[in-house]
């Protein structure tokens, strides 16, 4: 039976050969060592894609003189034109959240008491009582309930 090491070793010359024309060691082996039948697989599948090139029809012998006379005749776009026109581009994106904000601003509501005596607010964690306060919390209020984590 063949090690790994000696069956990479002969990759390209068993890629090159038929399936049933391995001899029966490297059979053995890349039956029980799947990393090799993968390496052996995609040699396989490189042996093939290199002959399919190799069998593709050759360009025109102008071809490339073609690309490059039709390169040299387009302008070159200024990089600080296509940076603008990315910009101007979100400016009704930034508009509409504007107003998205400025709406939801003037139709936030004012404090609103909690409801009296269904959940006692003695005891709770920060995070809890984050939830269930109806007065909207400041950032200390938030950074402790993170702080504090579950809320058990």
């Amino acid at each position: 039976m063949m090690t790994c090491k000696q069956v990479r070793q002969r990759i390209g010359e068993l890629a090159a050969l038929p399936a049933a024309g391995l001899p029966a060691a490297v059979r053995d082996h890349t039956a029980g060592c799947p990393a090799c039948a993968r390496q052996l697989q995609a040699a396989r599948l490189g042996l093939g894609l290199l002959a399919a090139a190799a069998d593709a029809p050759e360009p025109p012998a102008d071809f490339a003189e073609g690309v490059l006379a039709a390169l040299a005749g387009r302008a070159v776009p200024r990089p600080e034109a296509d940076m603008w026109r990315v910009g101007w581009g979100l400016v009704p994106t930034f508009a509409a959240m504007v107003a998205l904000l400025a709406m939801l601003y003037d139709f936030r509501a004012g404090p609103v008491s909690p409801p009296a005596g269904l959940v006692p607010l003695e005891g709770l964690s920060a995070g809890e009582r984050l939830v269930l306060e109806a007065s909207p919390s400041g950032p200390d209020a938030i950074l402790t309930a993170v702080m504090e984590g579950g809320g058990s």
